[in-house]
């Protein structure tokens, strides 16, 4: 890295020489080499023979200034040859020479001091007024403790050379730079202004982040400077992760400050921005069509298409690509069903949530949304009146940021059972009550995560009434609803629900919860399927939003031949226009339609070792229904996973509404991974908390 110096600009000053070199080290921002000499600088010096300081200069130019005052002991001179013991401070002792140097925001002066010295070279008096007519020097004081240090020489009226450095510029700021990818370089000018040369050793980076900088060309090191000449350093920023990143650059030389310094700094941002990763929100009502919310108050008939605005409400920025919203139908006077999908596009041959007379029920949709900020909702049936509830959204990208980001997914190979009111033999969730329940994985990731990926069901219910999911604890509970439920029935919802630290999880307490409210006396039970980070942790995926696809409809014999039935396991393979190597995961829609019996389905990734069907389920359709989930589930290494059915026969639909995809960090050497298995909380007797709230669909 080593190169010639620039050629010497100018003649070193004549003998005598009057000059004062200042090195700082240890402020950080405000290091430096300083010099200046009368031939290109205003330097004062001010003498006193009695009661006072013995010598003082005041030196200025290129925009700095530094100044000093020095006396012996009282009653003293001082003689050429000598090491005298200093400190600062205001007045003169008997014992101790007093020495204070400060100037550009630095000092070591007063009482901040803890030790020096200063070596005289020459000290010729006027005998006639105890006046210098020659004084040379050089001091090395620590200005706090040992951690900040001033060094360098005095010239007045001297003949004695010396060396000095400059490199007067502060701390070299590379402001926002791409984190891992090589940055806009800088120089570090250095310039020698002593009378004697000076020879510079080698350059090395240390601090909180020296692998943040590169030193990427040198024509200082190895060389030897004479009055100024000039050499520089570059130093290349390459950010090793976001947010702020220092480092201290230092390059040997052999003048009394011993070395050059300057402190670096850079903004490490992600070049990938946002995108693709979730925000959670709290739950908010954008669309009610009995009260004329987001849209006509009215219900929606057969073939109506009804525009819902979802950017600029609910917490949904212009930034979102695609939203999560639980979609509930009710009042409806017969069948149908209902697509949602972008606004802008053709509608697609799927559908969102399906409906039959009478009932009321819900269903989480992730959509895409069009250009314009909205999706459209299209109605094949009887007339139905519509809710819709944002949960989160997904960004499109937004360059970012040392400031919190949105989560990535990190979806569980195989889901984990969190709660089952049933085997807590305490009985159903009272009406009006609630639970938290909460899941830990280990030190580092628990504090990191902020939203779960769940299904929850209500089972063996007693009177028609909905579950709420949100992040827990009474006096948050928004005014929305997760799933409903009738009398007698069992019903399963999918969520992405905002988790906080639990605070009444007996040893539980700090691990992340959600918190789940019922209307009615209700089992309940809660399956993790994943979670959302901060972007903070490794192997997590990233989202692209797909307008909804069908890849499998068994009634045509697409992507499995025929009826799933009685444990039957289908395993249905994802094309490649959907599916590739950084994808490990799909968000879906699973329908199953008019099984001849009561039963579960469950869904798990195909092509693992070891891997077995789960003790979860994903949906619990009864007899001759049409029943739709949402179910985020992992791929294996041929795009697959698995859809079981337990009992009778039913056919299956599977629409893709999006992909989970990896894309590692700058400098990363990881891979997408599920982090592993959540444990179960052990708790046996949950608390159940009344909370009277108002009935809500």
């Amino acid at each position: 890295m080593a190169g010639a110096p620039a050629a010497a600009a100018a003649e070193p000053p004549a003998a005598p020489y009057t000059a004062l070199s200042v090195h700082f080290e240890g402020w950080g921002y405000i290091d430096g080499s300083y010099s200046y000499e009368r031939s290109r600088s205003t330097v004062n010096v001010f003498q006193q023979n009695a009661n006072g300081y013995a010598l003082s200069m005041m030196a200025s130019g290129n925009g700095h200034h530094h100044d000093f005052n020095l006396s012996p002991p009282n009653g003293t001179r001082f003689e050429a040859g000598r090491s005298y013991p200093a400190r600062t401070g205001f007045y003169t002792s008997d014992s101790i020479t007093v020495f204070n140097i400060g100037g550009d925001g630095q000092g070591c002066e007063g009482a901040a001091a803890t030790s020096g010295t200063i070596n005289v070279h020459e000290a010729v008096y006027d005998e006639s007024n105890g006046q210098f007519t020659a004084f040379a020097a050089d001091y090395s004081m620590n200005c706090n403790g040992t951690s900040q240090t001033a060094r360098g020489e005095i010239r007045f009226q001297a003949d004695v050379g010396y060396r000095a450095t400059d490199s007067r510029d502060y701390r070299l700021q590379f402001g926002r730079q791409p984190w891992g990818e090589p940055g806009t370089s800088m120089q570090v000018p250095v310039e020698v202004n002593g009378t004697l040369p000076t020879t510079f050793g080698a350059a090395s980076l240390s601090g909180p982040n020296p692998t943040a900088f590169q030193i990427t060309a040198n024509t200082c090191s190895g060389n030897t400077l004479s009055y100024g000449q000039k050499c520089a350093l570059t130093v290349t920023p390459t950010a090793t992760a976001v947010g702020a990143q220092t480092a201290t650059l230092t390059l040997l030389e052999n003048s009394v400050g011993g070395n050059v310094r300057r402190l670096l700094s850079l903004e490490g941002y992600d070049a990938r921005g946002d995108r693709g990763t979730y925000y959670p929100l709290t739950p908010s009502r954008v669309l009610d069509t009995r009260a004329g919310k987001g849209a006509p108050r009215a219900t929606v008939d057969s073939g109506q298409t009804v525009r819902l605005q979802l950017t600029g409400q609910g917490g949904v920025p212009a930034e979102a690509s695609t939203v999560v919203l639980n979609v509930t139908v009710t009042e409806p006077s017969g069948p149908g069903y209902v697509s949602l999908y972008p606004t802008g596009v053709t509608r697609p041959t799927a559908s969102s949530l399906n409906y039959t007379a009478g009932w009321t029920g819900a269903n989480s949709v992730t959509v895409k949304v069009g250009a314009d900020g909205a999706v459209n909702l299209y109605n094949h049936g009887a007339p139905v009146h519509l809710i819709a509830d944002v949960n989160g959204y997904y960004s499109k990208g937004r360059p970012c940021c040392s400031t919190a980001v949105g989560g990535q997914y990190h979806p569980l190979a195989s889901p984990v059972r969190l709660a089952d009111t049933r085997e807590w033999g305490i009985g159903r969730l009272p009406a009006d009550h609630y639970f938290n329940v909460s899941a830990s994985w280990d030190a580092e990731t628990n504090p990191r995560i902020r939203a779960f990926a769940v299904n929850i069901t209500a089972t063996e219910t007693h009177a028609p009434g909905f579950l709420t999911a949100w992040s827990g604890y009474g006096p948050s509970l928004p005014d929305t609803s997760t799933l409903n439920y009738g009398a007698n029935s069992t019903v399963t919802n999918f969520a992405v629900v905002l988790s906080i630290p639990c605070g009444d999880c007996g040893s539980g307490n700090g691990t992340p919860s959600i918190g789940v409210y019922t209307s009615q006396d209700t089992h309940v039970i809660v399956d993790i399927v994943g979670f959302y980070d901060d972007s903070s942790l490794s192997g997590g995926l990233r989202f692209e939003p797909a307008v909804p696809s069908r890849i499998a409809d068994t009634r045509a014999g697409q992507g499995w031949p025929s009826a799933l039935g009685t444990a039957t396991t289908a395993t249905i393979v994802a094309p490649d226009s959907l599916a590739g190597p950084d994808v490990w995961a799909l968000a879906t829609n699973v329908t199953a339609v008019q099984p001849t019996a009561p039963t579960f389905l469950t869904v798990w990734p195909a092509g693992y070792d070891g891997l077995g069907r789960p003790n979860t389920s994903n949906l619990n359709p009864a007899v001759g229904a049409i029943v739709p989930n949402a179910v985020q589930t992992m791929i294996g290494p041929e795009y697959g996973f698995h859809v079981y059915n337990n009992y009778g026969s039913t056919h299956v639909l599977v629409d893709v509404v999006g992909t989970f995809y990896y894309d590692p960090p700058p400098s990363s050497t990881a891979s997408a991974s599920t982090r592993g298995q959540a444990t179960r909380e052990q708790v046996t007797a949950p608390k159940a908390v009344p909370l009277n709230r108002p009935h809500r669909a």
